[in-house]
């Protein structure tokens, strides 16, 4: 009897082990200090117009995104954004599917933005189109929380983060291409299925020097081609993420020393598919770069400097259970979320099956 209470409180702390995982009441990781809106009462928007005049508030605010939002072509919103939790009721989603330049593009944080929370949205772009234009999400920000979005179809990416970003976690995020490439753009590349850049250049970083990003059972599915993510002058950890893209000549992560050199601690991820795993781009953009690949699914030889595990307190997952958990349909990476009219989430997902 003794035997079986041990084992009852086993499986129930390895639940609720999995549990936090899915569903974080706050981010793990280098964002730990993001708090958004707060306690702020939710407004709930339906409209562009309503969203941006939200967004726009120089007070917190919990901003509840429900319905379809259609972005008008050349209306990307472009703002500086603090103090805010933009959270998306089921069903949401943010779309602009103009694909030209200026046209494209659904939210982009300015210089200044800081403390931003978005959760449970789907961004959805025009396809790629190799013509320097805009991302669904563009960051600029630091202190930042993207948990539980899924972005589709970026023109030029489907997320980057660059400038001053720092301090950021990307969590149970779902990054796809579910429209075939345009050719033929100016940037001569005619399959721009680019899904994640970091820093716009070798010169880019925040103040520190360092973008400090976490990833935390993501999701790089069908059509990612490359850039999950590529980046230079940076500090990332991946942590129990999941590749899964049959397209011919893929790359998953890419790194560039920059002028303040790159790491990257990758945990317990699966790289199930996926044509290559790692490249280093250091005859590009200079510096050093150090990888280590600790308990991964098809993970390569470690790279370059000596990386260190990160210091900060987070939870994982066994790496048998990542592809399970990180692709349920229903309690995975997406928008999947359970959120009640009023912004209660709800955490019943525990990721059993």
């Amino acid at each position: 009897m003794k035997q079986n209470l041990l084992l009852l409180f086993f499986l129930l702390s390895i639940s609720s082990v999995f549990a936090q995982n899915y569903y974080m009441e706050s981010p793990e990781g280098f964002g730990a200090a993001t708090t958004g809106g707060g306690n702020s009462t939710p407004i709930t928007v339906t409209t562009y117009t309503e969203l941006l005049s939200k967004i726009k508030l120089k007070s917190p605010a919990v901003i509840l995104v429900s319905g379809i939002i259609t972005i008008p072509s050349g209306e990307p919103i472009h703002e500086v954004v603090t103090d805010k939790t933009i959270l998306g009721l089921p069903g949401a989603k943010l779309v602009n599917e103009t694909q030209s330049n200026p046209g494209a593009g659904i939210l982009s944080l300015k210089p200044g933005s800081n403390n931003v929370i978005i959760r449970n949205l789907v961004f959805v772009g025009p396809g790629a189109y190799d013509i320097d234009g805009q991302d669904n999400l563009t960051a600029d920000c630091t202190n930042l929380w993207v948990d539980h979005c899924e972005f589709q179809d970026g023109q030029d990416g489907n997320y980057d983060n660059k400038g001053n970003t720092d301090n950021v976690t990307i969590s149970w995020c779902k990054f796809t291409y579910l429209k075939a490439p345009k050719s033929g753009g100016s940037g001569g590349a005619d399959d721009h299925r680019f899904s994640d850049l970091i820093g716009s250049n070798k010169n880019d970083f925040p103040a520190d020097g360092h973008y400090s990003i976490t990833f935390k059972n993501c999701y790089w599915a069908e059509g990612c081609k490359q850039r999950m993510p590529r980046g230079r002058n940076l500090e990332i950890h991946i942590l129990n993420c999941y590749y899964n893209t049959s397209e011919s000549g893929s790359l998953a992560i890419g790194l560039g020393g920059g002028v303040k050199n790159s790491t990257c601690y990758v945990e317990g991820t699966d790289f199930a598919k996926v044509g290559k795993v790692f490249k280093d781009y250091i005859s590009t953009d200079g510096g050093t770069v150090g990888i280590v690949f600790d308990r991964c699914r098809k993970g390569p030889m470690d790279f370059g400097t000596k990386v260190n595990k990160p210091s900060y307190p987070y939870t994982t997952i066994p790496l048998g259970k990542v592809e399970q958990y990180v692709t349920n349909t229903s309690c995975g990476a997406g928008a999947t979320l359970q959120v009640s009219s009023a912004g209660v989430i709800s955490s019943s997902c525990t990721n059993k099956s």
